[in-house]
């Protein structure tokens, strides 16, 4: 008898085994997400090293508004071999996440229930492949990289380990006070009452690398975000995203908050999604 309830016992505190396992290799599958919208399908494409079972670590990769995840995935295939990490990059078309609203603004602004956020289905999609991963890393870039910014400030509690934002092209500032800042969402957390204090200082304390490249400087881009609220961050994505990390800084001091954010220059790099990648992979995978 004692015998019989120590194998239960075992047998509960074990990892429960991927419900969908990543293959070996490079692979894409279709997933509706239950939790969150199943009407929306999902399809991920994924790479697994030789020498990687399904219990290696997990690097979600996140496309650019030209919604190529496929392309992402392949950036990522012979890093994917050198640090040994499984590669997991979900496309979010434009049928079912038709523009920023949708995508990198994670549909927060239609969707009460936060399960149905857009950021939501990153979590739902590592419950769906992990196979005793406790944690993941995240990297997106330019739109991707909007979206893991903003992740970070509506789902603090994600079980991100580290969060890479490549070239964002504008952003919503973490000050969530209205008397202390005259933007409103989506180009500031004020505005938004999901963002509230309790997120703004656990984001704040994850570790979280920004990503600029040193010649993404045209603030005449066709895609940049060139509306009156991005146009105050900055002229380009570089001015932006120093004027961004500059704010996040002087709050968390404001707050007492311990900063573990970092800004990372990378050199002779415009808005080039596989420079990035290699660039962020090097950072947090090669030390």
């Amino acid at each position: 008898m004692r015998t019989a309830i120590a194998l239960m016992l075992a047998a509960f505190s074990l990892p429960l085994a991927a419900a969908t396992p990543i293959p070996p290799g490079k692979w894409s599958f279709v997933w509706k997400d239950a939790k969150g919208q199943p009407d929306r399908p999902i399809r991920v494409y994924t790479y697994r090293p030789r020498a990687c079972d399904t219990t290696c670590p997990i690097q979600i990769v996140l496309h650019g508004m030209s919604r190529n995840a496929s392309k992402y995935r392949d950036d990522w295939e012979l890093i994917a071999d050198r640090y040994k990490i499984l590669i997991v990059a979900p496309e979010f078309s434009t049928q079912y996440w038709p523009k920023a609203a949708k995508y990198n603004l994670g549909d927060v602004a239609e969707q009460t229930n936060p399960e149905k956020w857009t950021f939501s289905a990153i979590e739902h999609l590592f419950d769906e492949v992990r196979d005793g991963q406790k944690d993941y890393r995240i990297f997106g870039h330019s739109a991707g990289g909007q979206f893991v910014q903003r992740m970070v400030l509506f789902r603090p509690d994600a079980r991100i380990s580290v969060a890479m934002a490549g070239n964002p092209g504008w952003y919503t500032m973490p000050e969530w006070r209205a008397d202390k800042t005259e933007a409103r969402f989506p180009y500031a957390a004020a505005g938004n009452p999901a963002i509230t204090e309790a997120k703004v200082r656990q984001a704040l304390a994850k570790r979280v690398i920004l990503f600029l490249g040193e010649n993404d400087t045209d603030p005449d881009d066709e895609n940049l975000n060139n509306s009156d609220g991005a146009k105050k961050q900055g002229a380009n994505r570089y001015d932006r995203g120093e004027n961004f990390f500059k704010a996040a800084t002087t709050l968390a001091g404001e707050l007492g908050v311990k900063f573990a954010w970092e800004l990372v220059e990378v050199p002779a790099t415009a808005h080039d999604g596989a420079a990035m990648s290699k660039a962020a992979a090097e950072t947090v995978y090669g030390k």
